[in-house]
């Protein structure tokens, strides 16, 4: 058993762990594995972790507020990117929505659609907005929840129509990650750790739009409906997810 223990990499302890075993500097600098028929990376964020990640984000942005009371520029409205910014989204939501300082506002939370990814690795010409934001942010300082930041176009689209179109004050981006620190650069942003750029991170609302998107690329570049198993089971798919989907994924045409 102890043997076990030893041999098991730190990315399979992590996504494998009780919630009190979250390595804090693993989910800052995380890393995936690499699978068969595949020039990505991936890494699997189990739901605790998600919601670890979101606790420790909601605290920098409790910081964020305490150091902007003099400013007046504290964050008011936060928006949630879909799809991506919806899980993030909900669980700052619960942190940030309420406040028990009376120099902190709470934040309202709302959505906005916008589309710039197809699928792992491929994003569109430019983002588009596919659904109406929801709430009224003019002359408010908006928080802009997304999940990851890659390239930065989506956030830098979503920063220009909310200041331009709908007159926000200002916009401070939230996420939990960076896949490029450029962003930093450009706009002032709140996030809790950097992944790398050749790694595809599995949250816990993509597990089956990942499945059902990577199979077919690697049963196309050879692999068998066995070597898919392995890859989903090496980067962290529980079964459950890997019966029901798999073999109607792999058979698919």
């Amino acid at each position: 058993m102890l043997l076990g223990k030893c041999c098991m990499s730190l990315y399979d302890e992590q996504i494998k762990c009780h919630d009190y075993q979250v390595d804090t500097e693993f989910w800052k600098e995380p890393f995936g594995v690499e699978v068969d028929h595949d020039p990505l990376k991936f890494l699997f964020i189990p739901d605790h972790v998600s919601a670890y990640i979101a606790a420790r984000l909601a605290h920098r942005v409790y910081r964020y507020q305490i150091d902007n009371i003099r400013t007046r520029s504290q964050i008011t409205h936060a928006v949630m990117i879909t799809m991506g910014g919806l899980l993030p989204g909900v669980l700052l939501h619960d942190h940030l929505a309420w406040t028990l300082n009376k120099n902190i506002p709470p934040i309202e939370f709302g959505t906005l659609g916008v589309k710039y990814y197809a699928g792992p690795g491929a994003p569109l010409d430019e983002p588009r907005i596919i659904h109406p934001l929801s709430i009224n942010v003019e002359g408010r300082v908006v928080g802009v929840v997304e999940d990851l930041v890659d390239l930065g176009g989506t956030a830098r689209f979503v920063a220009q129509f909310l200041v331009e179109e709908q007159k926000a004050a200002k916009t401070v981006l939230i996420a939990p990650y960076l896949k490029s620190t450029n962003v930093i650069n450009e706009m002032e942003v709140i996030f809790y750790g950097h992944v790398p750029k050749d790694t595809w991170i599995i949250t816990p609302r993509e597990r089956v739009e990942t499945l059902i998107k990577r199979v077919p690329f690697w049963r196309d570049n050879g692999a068998t409906l066995e070597e898919c198993e392995a890859n989903l089971a090496k980067i962290g798919y529980p079964d459950y997810l890997v019966s029901t989907y798999l073999r109607a994924t792999y058979e698919r045409g």
